[in-house]
């Protein structure tokens, strides 16, 4: 894949430095990925999004293709960056993922369009999962087929029982 040219523009949104800065680390393996920066909570990737305030240089601080979004921040944490982007014309692909699955609401962060609802990846086989799954799911469009204990779509029956993945299909490029 030439990564100069088909690149994912990655901007994580989380509040932990500690978890930017290992995840950058590990994201430099994927030539797919572009990660384009790192803001610390909701409001923040607001900003960013909208080109406002230190974020005004496009050059600089490009519009990203792909959000990794963080559930649980201050300020504004990852539902408040979905509820925002609901109302944009134009808007990233977004990972929506947390430490705490049991407090996201699933089904509700599908609606508001998250592409993807994961717990975030504590080893790297884990990360590798998650962005094989974005290239191919959401970036390349092709058909999910996983076991349906571990993946729930809006065009499937869903169970949440044991889920840990959750994406969200036949959803249109805005």
């Amino acid at each position: 894949m030439n990564t100069q040219l088909n690149s994912i523009r990655t901007l994580i949104v989380d509040d932990s430095t500690d978890e930017c800065v290992l995840l950058s680390i590990e994201l430099r393996g994927f030539q797919s990925i572009r990660l384009i920066g790192f803001v610390g909570d909701g409001v923040e990737a607001i900003s960013y999004l909208q080109g406002v305030e230190q974020f005004n240089n496009r050059e600089m601080f490009p519009y990203p293709d792909l959000l990794l979004l963080d559930y649980c921040m201050p300020r504004c944490g990852g539902m408040g960056v979905l509820k925002f982007l609901q109302q944009q014309f134009h808007r990233p692909r977004v990972v929506l993922w947390s430490s705490t699955m049991d407090r996201v609401n699933v089904p509700l962060a599908l609606r508001l369009g998250a592409d993807l609802v994961c717990e975030k990846p504590s080893k790297k086989g884990e990360l590798a999962e998650v962005m094989r799954r974005i290239e191919t799911n959401i970036f390349r469009r092709s058909p999910v087929i996983v076991p349906s204990t571990r993946t729930a779509t809006t065009s499937m029956p869903m169970d949440l029982s044991g889920s840990r993945v959750t994406f969200r299909r036949n959803n249109p490029i805005n």
